[in-house]
């Protein structure tokens, strides 16, 4: 099982990876349209909505490497106080009993929106921006697949290190080290 815990964060990690890339682009589009407009005069509604587009992608690429790697909000005003086993317990029982059908809910009606989007041909409303809104939109189903991966990562660890099994302090980092 640890394998597979492995193997769902490895893909939250490339998925990071990714918007890291993402964000070496974006800052080359809000360059390129700073000194447009500044320079040259010129203005583009659909750079501006590429600029808002990548910048949503590389929220939302980072979902589920944030959660593996504690980086996420989380209340810890009585969870600092709790000793490492019941830390795990709670962890366990959040990723059971509430984050994972919120996500799944959310992969399932993110499945839809962006289908509908796709079916409809969905673009920019008054024609200037970008088309193909459908793009921009799977990245809501995405969000909750890797947000999930991240959290069974998490899941499986919390449960291994519960039974004893031994993992490395990197996998388990933020379980109860808050």
């Amino acid at each position: 099982m640890l394998k597979l815990a492995h193997i769902l964060d490895r893909i939250c990690v490339y998925a990071a990876r990714i918007a890291g890339l993402l964000l070496l682009g974006l800052t080359a589009v809000i360059l390129y349209d700073v000194i447009g407009r500044r320079f040259f005069n010129t203005g583009s509604v659909a750079l501006q909505e590429l600029e808002w587009h990548l910048h949503g992608a590389i929220a939302v690429l980072g979902f589920g490497y944030a959660y593996t790697r504690n980086a996420h909000v989380r209340i810890d005003i009585f969870h600092q106080n709790f000793s490492d086993r019941l830390k795990l317990r709670l962890e366990i029982a959040g990723i059971l009993l509430f984050l994972t059908p919120f996500l799944l809910a959310i992969l399932w009606y993110g499945f839809d929106f962006a289908h509908r989007s796709f079916i409809r041909g969905e673009g920019s409303s008054g024609g200037l921006g970008l088309d193909h809104r459908w793009i921009i939109k799977s990245a809501v189903p995405l969000s909750a697949l890797l947000a999930l991966f991240g959290a069974w990562s998490v899941l499986i660890r919390a449960i291994a290190t519960l039974r004893g099994v031994r993992t490395s302090p990197y996998e388990t980092a933020g379980l109860w080290n808050s």
